[in-house]
């Protein structure tokens, strides 16, 4: 008689869906070749978000992968961290771009991302303390 593995909560999905969305995030990269220090007409403020939200895109796959694969304490600790480290950089860049917009975007669009993006960030935050999550990743 074989165990099966323990069912996973919906909320493990969500959770690791929401973070592959994140990936995104990346798309930024390509944007560094538009500040001014490089020439462009972007202001050298937006360098901070645009750096925080490459490292995290290129992280998003790895932690989404863990958040669905992995349990524990210390993964769960884990994507807290990351979570909040994300939902603060969002926060950054909204206040980044209502004191220095972004010229070669359309300002209303930009806002309304951020603001989408931290909403749902801030939901796998708060799901990560649901207790079928908390139960999910309490154990090895």
């Amino acid at each position: 008689m074989t165990s099966a593995a323990p069912k996973r909560p919906i909320e493990v999905i969500i959770i690791s869906v929401i973070m592959l969305f994140t990936t995104m995030r990346f798309m930024v990269f390509f944007g560094y070749t538009n500040m001014e220090m490089f020439g462009g007409p972007e202001v050298n403020e937006w360098v901070g978000p645009w750096t925080t939200d490459v490292i995290l895109g290129a992280l998003a796959p790895v932690m989404a992968y863990l958040a669905f694969t992995k349990r524990g304490p210390r993964i769960w600790g884990l994507l807290i961290a990351y979570n909040c480290v994300g939902d603060f950089d969002y926060a950054m860049g909204f206040v980044t771009q209502i004191l220095n917009p972004q010229v070669l975007a359309d300002g209303q669009t930009i806002l309304t991302a951020i603001g989408v993006a931290f909403c749902l960030q801030f939901l796998v935050i708060c799901l990560l303390f649901r207790k079928n999550t908390l139960n999910h990743f309490a154990t090895h």
